[in-house]
C-alpha cells in the first residue's frame, strides 16, 4: 500500500492498536491464525518487557474485528472488511484478506522501526487522538 492511499492512515492506526493496546482481543477467520501467531511472536521479540498480549478467537467471519476488553464486555475499536462498523470504530474499508495482510505488513514495519518504544516512528500524528470521521470522509 502506498503512503498516499486514502486507507494508509487507518491501516497504520489499526496496526498501532495491535502493537500497543492492552486488553486487546481479535476475532479472525481460521485462515489468519498463523499471521496472528507471527504477530504475537514479533511482539514478544520486539517488546520483551511486555507481559500481556492480545488474545484472539478463530471463527468464520466477514470482517476482522479488534476489541478492547472493558471489565466484563468487549468494545469494538477496529474492523477490517467491507461491512461498515459503527461510526466510532476504525474502519479499514478493504476486502478482508488484502486488508488484513496490509495490517500484518505494517505491524512488522512498525516493529522494525522501533515502535512503540520510539517517539515519532508510528507515523504522522501517531500521538494524536484518532479521528474516524475524518478518516472515512476520505473514502467517499
Amino acid at each position: 500500500m502506498r503512503i498516499d492511499d486514502p486507507l494508509w492512515p487507518v491501516v497504520l492506526e489499526t496496526s498501532r492498536q495491535i502493537l500497543r493496546r492492552e486488553n486487546l482481543h481479535l476475532v479472525l477467520p481460521p485462515e489468519f491464525e498463523q499471521d496472528m501467531n507471527d504477530i504475537l511472536l514479533e511482539i514478544s521479540d520486539f517488546q520483551p518487557e511486555r507481559l500481556h498480549f492480545p488474545t484472539f478467537e478463530l471463527r468464520p467471519c466477514s470482517n476482522v474485528e479488534l476489541y478492547v476488553r472493558e471489565t466484563v464486555k468487549l468494545r469494538m475499536i477496529a474492523s477490517i472488511g467491507m461491512t461498515e462498523p459503527a461510526p466510532n470504530v476504525r474502519w479499514v474499508k478493504m476486502e478482508q484478506n488484502p486488508g488484513w495482510k496490509e495490517v500484518v505488513v505494517v505491524c512488522n514495519e512498525l516493529h522494525v522501526a522501533g515502535y512503540p518504544g520510539c517517539v515519532g516512528c508510528g507515523g504522522p500524528n501517531s500521538e494524536m487522538p484518532w479521528d474516524e470521521q475524518k478518516s472515512r470522509s476520505g473514502l467517499l
